[in-house]
Parts: C-alpha cells; structure tokens; sequence
C-alpha cells in the first residue's frame, strides 16, 4: 500500500495497487472511442507515482487505442484526454459556497495510442486532502 503524498523511485515501474486499479477502472466504464483497446491495455498497466498529489505515470502493452479529446484538448504532442472526472476536496463538517476551488481534477492521458498517465491536480494549487485512491468512487464524477 502506498503512502499519500508518496513518490516512487526513479524508474520504479511496478503493478498498480487494488486502489489505484480500482480508479482507473471506474474511469473506464463509460463509452469512448478507443476504450477496448485500452482495457486490453490495462492488463499489462505498470504504474509510477510521479507527483505528491497522486499522477501516475502509465505504461502498457496491447493494441494501440484510437482516441479524442473528451473536452479541453492536451498541450501536449501526439496526446489525447479522452476521460476528465472530478470529486470535491471538501473537509468534513466544512462548506464553502466557492466549491470550484476544491476541485481535484482526473484527465487520462492517452500519447501515440497507450495510456501514458493518470494526471491528477487541484483546481486551486491546494493541498489535495482527500487522496484520489482514498476516495469513494460515487463521489467521483464525469464531464
């Protein structure tokens, strides 16, 4: 089990863990171009926690995955996000009326046909205080 806020080694590809599957599967489960391709891709998905909120670097075997942008396209060269889901941040017994603040936002990164990264960030730059992996996936949605 990983620690929140953990960062894994240089190059320290591993399996993902219940958790972190768990999520990414929940991600999965709508309709998408390319989503077989990338369920295929799943079975041989080795993770890397790249940042303290949670991103994950992905990499897999398995066809390569026709996608499009689901919403906002990516900067990025030859990359697609094909999936955005959010949850709300919020503490409990606390409510704000700014709820967009407390945003934590999910794109999965699709580059050259393979899952490349579950990137995971804030709206507001806030430490994330419910982990992405901790949290219960009816709360978390789609656009």
């Amino acid at each position: 089990m990983r620690g929140k806020g953990m960062i894994d080694g240089l190059e320290n590809w591993r399996e993902s863990d219940h958790r972190e599957r768990a999520l990414l599967m929940h991600l999965l489960r709508g309709d998408f171009q390319g989503k077989a391709e990338i369920l295929e891709q799943m079975s041989s998905v080795e993770v890397m926690r790249i940042s303290p909120t949670g991103s994950l670097k992905l990499r897999s075997q398995g066809p390569l995955a026709i996608v499009k942008d689901n919403d906002a396209p990516s900067p990025r060269p030859n990359d697609h996000i094909p999936i955005e889901s959010f949850y709300d941040d919020e503490a409990p017994n606390q409510k704000s009326i700014v709820r967009i603040a407390r945003l934590v936002r999910l794109a999965l990164h699709v580059t050259n046909g393979r899952i490349s990264e579950l990137e995971v960030y804030k709206e507001d730059g806030s430490p994330i205080r419910t982990d992405p992996y901790e949290v219960d996936l009816s709360k978390v949605h789609f656009y």
